[in-house]
C-alpha cells in the first residue's frame, strides 16, 4: 500500500472515530437530560402527607411555613390530623396512620423504638431554653401561702403530671435531680390533660404542676396559682421533635422534600417571629394571628410564649440520650435502645447540605 493511500485509510478511520465520540457525548448528554427531566418532574408532583399534632405553640414552624406556601414549593400537601395527647401520635405513626409526627419525647414513644419500630426522629420542632416559655412549673395559691416557693419545698408534696411517662413526668424528675431530690420524695399525680394540671391547682387539689406557657401564663396573671420556674431557665432540654412513620422513611424523595420544606419554615420562624426585631411590623403580627389562628391561643399569648427550636431544626442527640436513661433508669423504657437507633442523622445531614 503506497503512501498515498495509507493517509486516505487514516483519515477516514479518524473521521468514523470522532463521529463516533461525537454520537457517545449526545447520546450521554440525552441520558442526562431526560435523567435530570425526570427528577424534575418527580420533584413537581405533589405529595400530600399527614402530620399529626396537638394544637400547640411548639408547631409554630409547620404552621408558619405552611402558610408561607415553604411547603408547596417542594411540592408538599399538607393535612394536619388533630390529636389530645402525645403517646397515640407515634402510636398512630407506628400504624402508618400518618405519615409525620410531631409532639414530645415519651416512654411510650421509646418503648415502640426498643421494640425495632421503623419510626425515626429527624428535626427538632422545640426546646426548653434559658429566656424562652415553653413549659412552667406552678404552684396553688395554698402550698405558696404555706411555704412552697421553691423546687426543694416540693418535697412531699403532690405534683400534678400529663400521664407517668410523659415529657412532663422526665421535667419533674429533672427539676428535683438538679435539687438533690428525686421523683420518689414527691407525689406525682397522672391527670389526663393540662387542662386537668390547671383545675387541679386552682382547687388546691395538687401542690404544684407542670403547664404548657398558654395555660400557665393566664392562670399566674389572674392569680390562680404562682409561677416557681420555667422550665428553660433551670434545665435546658429537647423537648418535642418532628419524626417520621417507617412508611414515610422509605419514600426517600417525599421524605427529603418534606425535610428541606421544614428546615426552610424554621430558619423563616427563627429569622423572622421568633428572633423578630420589630414585634409591630406587620410581618411579625402577621405570623401571631397565623398561630392564634392554628392553636387556638389568643395572639396577646402567642406574642409572648413563642418557643424556641434551633435555626436548622437540629435534635440536641446527647439530650435524647439522656431522657432515653432517665426512663430506663426509673423503670419506664424496657429494652436497650441508643440514640442511632432514634434519630436519622444521615437522612437530616443530606437535607441539611442541599438547603440554601
Amino acid at each position: 500500500m503506497n503512501k498515498k493511500k495509507k493517509s486516505v485509510w487514516l483519515t477516514l478511520l479518524i473521521l468514523v472515530l470522532s463521529l463516533s465520540l461525537v454520537a457517545c457525548s449526545s447520546k450521554n448528554s440525552g441520558d442526562e437530560d431526560k435523567a435530570g427531566e425526570k427528577k424534575e418532574a418527580k420533584t413537581n408532583e405533589v405529595a400530600k402527607v399527614k402530620i399529626g399534632m396537638l394544637k400547640s405553640l411548639s408547631n409554630s414552624s409547620v404552621y408558619i411555613g405552611n402558610e408561607q406556601g415553604i411547603f408547596k414549593k417542594h411540592g408538599i400537601e399538607l393535612e394536619f390530623v388533630p390529636f389530645q395527647a402525645a403517646q397515640p401520635i407515634a402510636v398512630a405513626a407506628q400504624t402508618g396512620d400518618i405519615d409525620v409526627g410531631s409532639t414530645a419525647l415519651t416512654a411510650g414513644f421509646f418503648n415502640l423504638l426498643a421494640k425495632n419500630s421503623d419510626i425515626r426522629v429527624i428535626a427538632d420542632s422545640g426546646k426548653e431554653w434559658p429566656g424562652h416559655k415553653l413549659t412552667a412549673l406552678v404552684v396553688s395559691n395554698g402550698a405558696f401561702e404555706k411555704g412552697v416557693k421553691s423546687v426543694k419545698d416540693l418535697k412531699g408534696k403532690k405534683i400534678g403530671i400529663t400521664q407517668t411517662g410523659s415529657s412532663h413526668h422526665f421535667m419533674a424528675g429533672q427539676l428535683l435531680e438538679q435539687e438533690g431530690l428525686s421523683i420518689k420524695d414527691v407525689e406525682l399525680v397522672p391527670l389526663g390533660g393540662i387542662g386537668n394540671i390547671a383545675a387541679a391547682l386552682e382547687s388546691n387539689q395538687v401542690d404544684a404542676g407542670l403547664l404548657l406557657s398558654s395555660v400557665a401564663t393566664p392562670l399566674i396573671e389572674q392569680k390562680k396559682g404562682q409561677l416557681i420556674t420555667w422550665i428553660g431557665d433551670k434545665v435546658k432540654m429537647q423537648t418535642t421533635s418532628i419524626f417520621y412513620s417507617g412508611k414515610m422513611m422509605k419514600d426517600q424523595d417525599v421524605a427529603e422534600r418534606f425535610l428541606a420544606a421544614y428546615i426552610e419554615s424554621v430558619r423563616y420562624y427563627y429569622d423572622n417571629v421568633l428572633m423578630a426585631k420589630d414585634k409591630n411590623s406587620e410581618e411579625f403580627k402577621k405570623a401571631v394571628a397565623v398561630l392564634s389562628k392554628e392553636t387556638g391561643i389568643s395572639e396577646e399569648l402567642v406574642a409572648d410564649n413563642l418557643p424556641y427550636v434551633d435555626r436548622d431544626a437540629k435534635v440536641w442527640e446527647e439530650n435524647v440520650g439522656t431522657w432515653i436513661k432517665w426512663f430506663k433508669d426509673n423503670g419506664l423504657v424496657n429494652g436497650d435502645i441508643a440514640t442511632k437507633d432514634v434519630i436519622a442523622n444521615d437522612l437530616y445531614d443530606k437535607v441539611l447540605k442541599e438547603v440554601k
